[in-house]
């Protein structure tokens, strides 16, 4: 059987053959038939991907970005602490961190009061100009425009990056290539192994290109870490929840919110909406596992890599 042409090899394994997997937005992602890697083919032009990141409702309201970002702090700086945290226990000397697609630099804020010497890049001038406030350093626009030299870097991040590159496979290498030896490369992306991206791929809110053009699961994240040249430390599945929940229980919580949940606190029963919502979730979770043994529930991937 042959397989249909393509515009381009595959950007993880550079396979020359694929399948169609879903057409979202008008762009068609096809799937690697080598290692499984979805991404987007053809993808949009650089020039296209510049003009898109610079308009201001990708991170205020736009349905293929963010609702509110800058709204979120609180949630971003508590992420940030986490994350650090495990990256100083595989690294505990605090030297030299690039943040890539460092948005507002939330994260470049809590990496140096915890004493790191930080630099980010980011494509989006508006949140550029955010995070230089914020950090008091300089944030440039593409990572040419660091001009770095290569082993610059103790540890470089990329929290929801890649899965924007057209080139994620040359984009990992690029990053690579600017660790120190022992360094740590470490990011995040949505988890394409989700059930919802598996049964109902059409409902997935993480398949929207031109803002999404490659889609991984743990086996072709890992893949693309270990073809760099890099070790795997730890890749965690995070944020385990339900795609759905059943009727009943849902209209249950539906009439609780009235009460006010952990964000508005409107009476003194608050609390009742957010007990009621984590034992539905949990509720919710063995349904789906008991219906689909083996389903994963977890809709992002971390990952935590060293350079040898």
């Amino acid at each position: 059987m042959n397989m249909p042409s393509i515009n381009r090899p595959c950007p993880i394994c550079a396979g020359l053959a694929a399948t169609p997997f879903l057409t979202s937005s008008g762009y068609s992602i096809i799937q690697c038939a080598t290692c499984r890697f979805l991404f987007v083919d053809p993808a949009p032009t650089p020039a296209a991907l510049q003009a898109f990141y610079q308009r201001s409702e990708y991170f205020s309201g736009s349905e293929l970005g963010y609702g509110n970002y800058l709204g979120q702090r609180l949630q971003h700086e508590q992420l940030a602490r986490g994350r650090l945290i495990r990256i100083e226990q595989i690294l505990p000397m605090r030297r030299t961190l690039l943040d890539v697609g460092c948005a507002a630099g939330f994260f470049l804020e809590v990496a140096k009061q915890r004493g790191w010497v930080v630099s980010g890049v980011e494509i989006a001038e508006t949140m550029a100009a955010h995070a230089r406030e914020r950090t008091g350093r300089p944030i440039v626009a593409t990572l040419e425009e660091l001009h770095a030299a290569p082993e610059s870097f103790d540890v470089i991040s990329a929290w929801e990056y890649i899965e924007h590159m057209a080139e994620p496979g040359a984009e990992i290498r690029r990053l690579a290539a600017l660790l120190c030896p022992g360094g740590v490369l470490a990011f995040s992306t949505p988890n394409t192994g989700y059930w919802t991206a598996l049964h109902r791929p059409h409902e997935w809110r993480e398949f929207k290109p031109p803002a999404h053009l490659g889609f991984f699961t743990a086996a072709t994240l890992r893949r693309a870490i270990e073809s760099a040249g890099l070790q795997v430390i730890a890749l965690p599945k995070v944020v385990a929840i339900a795609p759905t929940q059943p009727a009943l229980l849902n209209a249950m919580l539906n009439r609780l919110r009235h009460f006010g949940t952990g964000a508005e606190r409107r009476t003194r029963l608050w609390w009742v909406f957010g007990l009621a919502w984590r034992l539905v979730e949990r509720l919710s979770q063995v349904i789906y596992r008991l219906r689909w043994p083996g389903s994963d529930l977890h809709i992002g991937l971390e990952i935590y890599a060293r350079k040898p």
